[in-house]
């Protein structure tokens, strides 16, 4: 789903699931977010999708929630429950409503052209494979997915493109690349000779080669089709197969940089380099030393001074020291 123009300020969170969460510690976990997403004086809004499959009470408690805190919120709704009792109170309450016929498809729409969004579920276990769908269908967009029943926990896309608990950052390896090991990678066996763990061979580039735009363009699943057809391993990160692909095709994002010590290098180019960091090092001390020493001799002259003022002004009276003013947080209301 394209983005549109965004404005520069505030966060959209859509609501997915049937699943039964409490309003108090729900709205706890939506206030610590927002407070931690946005600024105070930035404003919040909801949408709720308004269907018999998707409306719950822990919807309903929700909406009422967004009503006493004064939040914003937007509601999505078929045709044929226009007219449902049951979703009256919340739609008169709602700042505008949708009737369309793919539910998912508007709230995407939505959440894509908001300027900070993220979308809540509240999964069921009777639901669960249609909910992954949908919540993988958020993913796809680079929507942030959280768990509202688990503390908010961020979902992913796994390798084969199910939804799955994100992992923690991968760790960055001294190349540059971001990565953990492989776990099927097997030991090598006690005798084999070692093999040559030089560059991997690369693919002859070809008019067919793809750019780091186009990839970027291309979606998680088709990023990874490219990379499976071009024999490299399929990654969890995109940016680690887009990496992977176009190191592949011999066409990495900019060219190493050579080193001062090149081999092969001429002797008398290594003695320069030598004698210029013997050099700079024998200025590094200078300046050490020069500094420190004039450092010892600004603290004393510090506090002969100070010395000096204290015997010769008068005593003025000790200022009362005032708390700081506490930073304003946005608070929602709790049900009573």
């Amino acid at each position: 789903m394209p983005r549109g123009s965004k404005s520069a300020e505030g966060i959209t969170i859509g609501f997915l699931g049937t699943g039964v969460k409490a309003v108090d510690p729900a709205t706890d976990l939506i206030e610590e977010y927002i407070n931690q997403a946005v600024k105070p004086d930035e404003p919040a809004r909801f949408v709720f999708p308004l269907t018999t499959d998707e409306f719950s009470d822990s919807m309903a408690d929700l909406a009422r929630m967004a009503r006493k805190s004064s939040i914003t919120y937007e509601v999505i709704s078929h045709q044929g429950d226009r007219n449902r009792r049951l979703f009256t109170e919340v739609a008169q309450g709602a700042a505008k409503q949708y009737y369309v016929t793919d539910v998912w498809t508007q709230m995407e729409a939505i959440l894509a052209d908001a300027p900070k969004a993220a979308l809540f579920v509240l999964p069921d276990e009777q639901r669960q494979q249609e909910i992954d769908n949908v919540c993988a269908k958020f993913l796809d967009a680079d929507i942030p997915v959280l768990n509202l029943l688990d503390n908010l926990i961020a979902l992913e896309l796994d390798e084969d493109d199910t939804v799955a608990v994100a992992e923690p950052v991968e760790e960055v390896m001294s190349d540059g690349a971001q990565g953990v090991e492989d776990e099927d990678e097997e030991p090598q066996a006690e005798g084999e000779p070692e093999e040559d763990a030089g560059e991997p061979p690369l693919i002859e580039s070809g008019p067919d080669d793809y750019t780091r735009v186009e990839l970027e363009k291309m979606s998680h699943a088709e990023v990874k089709d490219i990379a499976v057809g071009m024999g490299l391993a399929p990654r969890k990160a995109r940016e680690n197969m887009i990496l992977a692909i176009l190191e592949a095709q011999g066409t990495p994002d900019s060219a190493p940089v050579a080193s001062v010590r090149s081999q092969g290098a001429p002797e008398t180019a290594v003695a320069s380099v030598e004698l210029l960091e013997g050099f700079g090092k024998a200025l590094d001390d200078f300046g050490n030393r020069f500094f420190t020493g004039l450092d010892e001799w600004l603290t004393k002259f510090s506090l002969a001074a100070e010395g000096f003022a204290f015997n010769t002004t008068p005593e003025q009276p000790m200022p009362v020291e005032q708390d700081e003013e506490e930073q304003p947080r946005r608070r929602l209301i709790r049900s009573r």
